[in-house]
C-alpha cells in the first residue's frame, strides 16, 4: 500500500512511473482531489486526456475521502499507474459501459498491480 501524503510526492512518484511506461513525450497533469472535486463517482482516479496533443490531467482521490469501510486498502501508487496506462491503451478505449469497458478496466487494474509490486520488490533487493 503507498499512501502519497502531498502533491510534491505525487509529482515525484508521477515523474518516475511516466519516465518507467514511457509516457515522457506526454504533458501530464497530476492532483489529489477531494470527492466532491471528481467527475466520476466512487472513483480512486480519473484521467482526462486528448490523444492528438499528448495532454492529460489526472486526479487521485484524497485519503480523506476513501471509504473507511472497505476491506481492501487504498493505495495512491497504484491508483496512479492505472490512470497512467490508460494513456496507452487510450486509442483502443470502448465507448461507453458494457463488457468491453469493464475487460478493459480489469486489464489495466491487472498490469498496474502487477507494475506497482513488481518496482517495489526491485526497490527492497
Amino acid at each position: 500500500m503507498s499512501v502519497l501524503y502531498n502533491d510534491k510526492e505525487l509529482q515525484e512518484a508521477l515523474k518516475e512511473w511516466q519516465h518507467i511506461l514511457k509516457l515522457d513525450a506526454w504533458d501530464i497533469r497530476a492532483k489529489i482531489c477531494r470527492a466532491d472535486e471528481m467527475t466520476l463517482e466512487d472513483a480512486q482516479g480519473e484521467n482526462n486526456w486528448v490523444l492528438e496533443s499528448r495532454k492529460s490531467v489526472i486526479h487521485i482521490i484524497d485519503p480523506l475521502d476513501y471509504p473507511r469501510n472497505t476491506m481492501f486498502a487504498q493505495d495512491m501508487e497504484q491508483t496512479l499507474v492505472h490512470e497512467l496506462l490508460h494513456l496507452h491503451f487510450a486509442p483502443f478505449e470502448p465507448d461507453g459501459e458494457g463488457l468491453a469497458s469493464c475487460m478493459m478496466e480489469q486489464t489495466i487494474e491487472l498490469l498496474a498491480g502487477t507494475l506497482v509490486g513488481q518496482h517495489r520488490m526491485n526497490k527492497i533487493d
